[in-house]
């Protein structure tokens, strides 16, 4: 999270950045249906030495009406 849209380093799986404990990235995986529309969920994550630790908060119930 920082000043510009995207800035490095990316979190893909085409990319060759190293991700440092005590950074903070978003993880932002979108479904997208042709004629429907879509939806991204938009995590913040800090990385740790072991992983990360999620500090998004938000419920991600299906909820169908």
């Amino acid at each position: 999270m920082g000043l510009d849209i995207h800035e490095a380093p990316a979190v893909a799986a085409t990319s060759t950045d190293t991700l440092e404990a005590r950074a903070v990235v978003t993880v932002e995986p979108g479904v997208y249906l042709p004629e429907h529309g879509g939806v991204r969920i938009e995590d913040s994550v800090v990385v740790t030495d072991g992983g990360c630790r999620l500090i998004t908060t938000s419920p991600k119930d299906l909820i169908v009406t």
